[in-house]
C-alpha cells in the first residue's frame, strides 16, 4: 500500500469557503452510509459514494434495432468517493469520479484553483485556457495549444474576458507536478502521499497576489469576497426582478461547471428531474418564468437559489445541474462602482479599467449627417422607415442576402448615406448582449465589404437594386478602400456613457479593432 501512496494520480481538489464548511459536514459527511478515517499526517475522512445504477435511455432504442437480447449488464454505474481533509485552519474536498457532483456550488471558493494555477504558471506556458465571455450570449471559449505557448497566442481579449480557468506547465512551482489546470477546482497529477504538503503549497498560493505581477491585466473583473456586500448585490437583483427590470437586462446561460470543463446541453429542465417532465430547447427568462407560473410562484433570487436547472444530454439523461441563479448573467451598479454576475458569482469591474473604457467611448467621433430623434416608442425597422422616408438615406434594414458556405444569412447594414458615404447600423439600446448583436454586425461587414471577394459586393449590389431601383449602386463595382466609407453605429436611447457597462466595453473593442484597420468609426445616439 506505501507504494501506491508514491504513484501519480489524478487529484481534483476544492477549497470549502469557511462560512461553509458546516453546511457541507450536515448534508453531506453527516448523511454518508460510510466514512473512514484517513492516515496521519493527514487530517480527514474519506467517503465512498454511490448511486443508483441506472440503465441510460438509448439501450432501449438500441435494443430494438438488435436481433437478440443485451446479454451485459448496461446499467450505468461508476466507484466514486469524497476525500475530506480538515487541514489548518481550512477544508479541502478531493473528489473522485462522478463524487464532484455532491458538491453544492455555493459551498466553495470559485477561483480557488484559478489563483492557485496563475500564481504556479508564467504567462508563456499555458496549454489551455478558457473565458467567459460577457457580451453576445455571454458564452464560454475554450482553446487548447498543442504546446506550452504564451498567452497572447490565444484569442482571450482581458478586456472582454474573465478568464476562469487555465491550464499549463508550473514551472513557479514545480512541487505541483508537470501539469495544472485550476478553476473552481485545482486539478493535479502527484501522489496522494504528497498530499500534506500539496495543500500547504495550495495554501499559500491561493493568498498569494503574486500572480498581478505576471499577469496584471487578468482581474479587471475580480470576484467578489465580501458576503456583505454580495447580499445587497443579491437585493439589487431581487428588487429588479420584481418590479420587472430584469426581464429586460437579464440573461441565461449554462454556467462554467465546478469541474472545470464543457458542459454540452441538448436540452433543459427546471425542477425535479424527471424523464417524462417537459424540457426546454434553450434558456430564457421568459421560460423560467413560464415554470414559475405553473407552480403558482413569482419570480425571486430565493426562488432561483432554491429551483434547479438540469441539463439534458442528447439522450435526455440528466447530465448535471445548476441553481437557477447559477444561470443569470446581470449587470448592477452599487455605490458608484459596477458588478456583473455570472455562474452564480458576482464580480467587481476596477475603476481604473473602468475609466480607461469610458474615455475610449467618449472620444468617438459622432454621425457626420444628423439623424432625426428617436420617439422613445418605435423600434429599430420603424425608425429606419422614418428615415428613409426622407428621400436622402437607403432603408436596407431586414434585407437580408445569402452569402457563404450553407448559404449564411446576412443583413448588410441599416441605412446608407451616398452623399457622405456613410452606412448606418441602429439599435435600440437594451442589455449588453442586444449591443454586442449590433458590433457583430458592423464587423461581419466590414469584413466582406471590404475583403477581396467581389461576389459579396456583387450580392449587396442586387439587393439594393432590388429594394432601392432608384438608388446608385456603382460604389460597389469595385473593392473598397478602409476609410473611404464612414461606419456609423446608432443607438436608440442611450448615449455611449450611458450604455451597460460591458456594452460599452464592446464599443470600446470594435471601435480600436476598426481604427486599426484604417476605417472611420462613429457612434451617436438619437
Amino acid at each position: 500500500m506505501a507504494g501506491a501512496a508514491n504513484k501519480n494520480i489524478g487529484l481534483t481538489i476544492y477549497l470549502l469557503k469557511p462560512d461553509q464548511v458546516q453546511t457541507f459536514e450536515h448534508a453531506v459527511v453527516d448523511a454518508a452510509e460510510e466514512v473512514v478515517l484517513v492516515n496521519e499526517p493527514l487530517n480527514g475522512v474519506f467517503l465512498p459514494v454511490s448511486r443508483e445504477g441506472k440503465e441510460p435511455q438509448w439501450v432501449e432504442a438500441v435494443q430494438a434495432a438488435l436481433q437478440a437480447p443485451i446479454a451485459a449488464d448496461m446499467d450505468g454505474t461508476a466507484p466514486a468517493g469524497l476525500l475530506v481533509i480538515w487541514h489548518l485552519t481550512r477544508t479541502f474536498v478531493v473528489t473522485f469520479g462522478h463524487a464532484w457532483q455532491r458538491l453544492d456550488v455555493e459551498w466553495l471558493e470559485r477561483d480557488f484553483g484559478r489563483r492557485v494555477a496563475l500564481n504556479s504558471i508564467p504567462r508563456d506556458s499555458v496549454k489551455w485556457i478558457k473565458s467567459e465571455q460577457f457580451l453576445a450570449k455571454w458564452h464560454i471559449a475554450s482553446e487548447k495549444a498543442p504546446r506550452a505557448s504564451k498567452v497572447d497566442e490565444f484569442g482571450v481579449d482581458f478586456q472582454r474576458d474573465l478568464v476562469a480557468a487555465v491550464e499549463g506547465i508550473p514551472t513557479l512551482q514545480p512541487s505541483l507536478g508537470a501539469s495544472v489546470r485550476g478553476g473552481t477546482s485545482i486539478r493535479l497529477n502527484l501522489p496522494i502521499g504528497d498530499l500534506s504538503q500539496t495543500l500547504d503549497t495550495c495554501s499559500l498560493l491561493f493568498d498569494s497576489n503574486a500572480y498581478k505581477t505576471d499577469w496584471p491585466e487578468i482581474d479587471n473583473i475580480s470576484p467578489v469576497r465580501d458576503v456583505a456586500v454580495a447580499g445587497v448585490l443579491d437585493g439589487l437583483l431581487d428588487v429588479a426582478i420584481s418590479t420587472g427590470v430584469a426581464k429586460q437586462q437579464l440573461s441565461m446561460f449554462t454556467p462554467s461547471e465546478k469541474k472545470g470543463e464543457e458542459v454540452n446541453a441538448d436540452a433543459y429542465q427546471f425542477g425535479k428531474y424527471s424523464q417524462s417532465a417537459v424540457t426546454i430547447p434553450y434558456l430564457t427568462y421568459d421560460l423560467w418564468e413560464n415554470y414559475l407560473v405553473t407552480k403558482n410562484l413569482t419570480p425571486s433570487v430565493a426562488h432561483s437559489k432554491h429551483i434547479r436547472v438540469h441539463v439534458l444530454d442528447e439522450h435526455g439523461q440528466d447530465a448535471t445541474s445548476f441553481r437557477v441563479f447559477d444561470c443569470f448573467g446581470y449587470e448592477a451598479g452599487h455605490n458608484g462602482k459596477i458588478y456583473i454576475l455570472s455562474s452564480g458569482m458576482w464580480y467587481e469591474v476596477l475603476g481604473n479599467f473602468i475609466t480607461e473604457i469610458n474615455g475610449v467611448v467618449t472620444g468617438i467621433d459622432p454621425t457626420p449627417v444628423p439623424l432625426p430623434a428617436w420617439n422613445q416608442t418605435a423600434d429599430e425597422a420603424q425608425y429606419n422607415v422614418g428615415v428613409a422616408a426622407g428621400g436622402s438615406f437607403i432603408n436596407c434594414d431586414r434585407k437580408i442576402l445569402h452569402y457563404g458556405g450553407g448559404q449564411s444569412k446576412f443583413e448588410f447594414c441599416d441605412l446608407v448615406h451616398l452623399q457622405s458615404k456613410t452606412l448606418f447600423f441602429v439599435k435600440k439600446a437594451s442589455k449588453s448582449s442586444g449591443m454586442s448583436h449590433l458590433f457583430e454586425q458592423v464587423r461581419r461587414t466590414v469584413e466582406l465589404l471590404f475583403g477581396v471577394d467581389q461576389s459579396y459586393r456583387d450580392k449587396v449590389k442586387a439587393l439594393v437594386a432590388t429594394h432601392n431601383p432608384n438608388a446608385d449602386a456603382t460604389w460597389l463595382d469595385a473593392r473598397l478602400p478602409h476609410g473611404t466609407w464612414t461606419l456609423c453605429m446608432v443607438s436608440l436611447g442611450e448615449s455611449a456613457i450611458k450604455l451597460p457597462f460591458f456594452a460599452r466595453m464592446g464599443l470600446a473593442k470594435i471601435y480600436k479593432q476598426l481604427r486599426g484597420q484604417g476605417h472611420s468609426v462613429a457612434f451617436t445616439s438619437v
